[in-house]
């Protein structure tokens, strides 16, 4: 069942597939202020909805000029939300705050400013910035280090200029700016970042932590979300010596960051 919906041109609707006219009028009810959790039931008649499935149908959106008019009224059709309870269509900031209860999954909605605002307001409600080490993840960071059998690991948080590491195993900075940090590229990324070999990689071959201290030449990282899915972090390994990363290599990592994500969920 599709929803109706107002203040669309139809003509250019139309010539979209059904697929991409669903997308577009899930993503104009958000932004009209309705609850993601209430509308995708009666979209596709289901109780629960993933970050996927949200990402699916929203991607495509942002480049569309309705998003700049506004939803209300007009065509004949009746509006998806009551005017009396809309938000203002001509405000930006109120468009960005009825995409932000989409969490991640509407980031590429979002413009990148308010983008990062909600992933650094994500970070901050973990409480895991500035609290010290706690034993749980300082285990899991052994677990990793010994494993592999590399030089160092890390819990490492991305915050707004730096990255700090929670916990730490080897010869680490706690604190690295953010722009030379390589778990910056697996927060942007959002998926396990391998690098079998630094020097080959262009993005890294001159990074400051390759060619100075700790002279990195692997690293393997696996996103750590906070809340409504934002990346804040990574669990990582590194050596001073280039390697293989296996898949097996691959699971054994993802498993013991799936153990420092269940302790970050149940706290938040």
């Amino acid at each position: 069942m599709l929803l109706p919906l107002g203040g669309f041109s139809l003509g250019r609707v139309e010539s979209m597939s059904n697929e991409a006219e669903r997308r577009l009028e899930l993503a104009a009810l958000v932004v009209a202020g309705m609850d993601p959790t209430e509308v995708w039931p009666a979209y596709f008649g289901q109780t629960q909805f993933t970050e996927f499935e949200l990402h699916a149908y929203l991607h495509g959106a942002l480049a569309l000029p309705e998003f700049e008019r506004g939803y209300g009224g007009g065509n004949g059709r009746r509006s998806a939300v009551p005017r009396s309870q809309a938000r203002p269509h001509g405000s930006r900031s109120a468009r960005e705050d009825a995409l932000a209860g989409l969490g991640a999954a509407g980031r590429f909605l979002l413009s990148p400013e308010r983008a990062e605002e909600e992933r650094l307001r994500s970070l901050t409600e973990t409480n895991l910035l500035h609290t010290g080490h706690e034993e749980i993840f300082d285990r899991v960071v052994s677990m990793a280090k010994e494993y592999f059998g590399v030089g160092a690991a890390s819990l490492s948080l991305i915050a707004a200029n730096a990255q700090f590491l929670k916990s730490a195993i080897g010869p680490l900075r706690v604190e690295t700016p953010r722009e030379m940090a390589l778990c910056t590229h697996t927060v942007r990324q959002d998926s396990m970042l391998v690098i079998n070999d630094t020097l080959t990689d262009d993005r890294f071959a001159t990074n400051p932590l390759v060619v100075g201290e700790p002279f990195i030449r692997f690293y393997a990282g696996y996103p750590l979300h906070g809340p409504r899915g934002w990346n804040i972090g990574t669990l990582c390994v590194i050596d001073q010596q280039p390697r293989q990363f296996s898949p097996s290599d691959q699971q054994v990592l993802r498993t013991l960051a799936t153990i420092v994500q269940n302790n970050i969920d149940a706290r938040t």
